[in-house]
């Protein structure tokens, strides 16, 4: 086992499993990076799916995040309208954050709405930042991702554990003169804010 494997395991062993009552079925995430302030927003939509009818709060993962709302909407508007979060409670030790609603969430399918932001740290985990030299000799910086193992909460709140299969969408906001790359195809680009900046949209 290399030394990189013994991290692995040592991070596995001390996975916080979430409960199951909320589980998620499709993240919508948009990123906004500024390489200049080595931060990022984040704005989520997570459909979810609640099998308890005594659930007025949702847990999930989330690693040097800063928070700034959420809300629950249930698909079917006839069984209850839109709440907002009455607290955001976060858990440094177990890395979670939890969102707790005024009422119980509605059974079945609903979207929970999360705004963030973050920090493009210098570790190799999450959402990070390096320094790489262009082919005129000048040092440029550049975020990418690294999300194994137990570190996808650093870049967006998530049920960040092997059993919570969901389907991603990602949306990348950056300053239009900068390429942006996904593992997915392209799937619609727009201008913003008078042509500086370009927002992409991934399948």
């Amino acid at each position: 086992m290399s030394s990189n494997d013994g991290t692995k395991s040592s991070k596995a062993a001390g996975r916080v499993l979430l409960p199951s009552e909320v589980v998620p079925v499709r993240y919508d995430i948009k990123l906004t990076p500024n390489l200049e302030a080595f931060t990022f927003d984040g704005e989520e939509s997570i459909d979810i799916d609640v099998s308890s009818d005594a659930v007025n709060s949702v847990t999930l993962h989330a690693k040097e995040l800063c928070f700034i709302s959420a809300s629950y909407t249930p698909q079917n508007k006839t069984k209850g309208e839109t709440m907002e979060a009455t607290e955001i409670n976060l858990n440094l030790k177990a890395t979670t954050v939890t969102f707790c609603f005024p009422s119980n969430l509605t059974l079945g399918a609903g979207v929970l709405r999360i705004v963030f932001s973050g920090f493009l740290n210098n570790q190799m985990a999450g959402f990070y930042r390096s320094k790489y030299t262009d082919i005129n000799g000048v040092s440029k910086t550049m975020a990418s991702t690294q999300f194994e193992s137990l570190d996808a909460r650093r870049a967006f709140p998530c049920w960040d554990e092997p059993a919570a299969k969901a389907v991603f969408g990602i949306t990348l906001v950056v300053p239009a003169h900068l390429t942006a790359f996904s593992n997915m195809p392209e799937r619609a680009r727009k201008t913003l804010d008078g042509g500086k900046m370009c927002e992409i949209q991934y399948l």
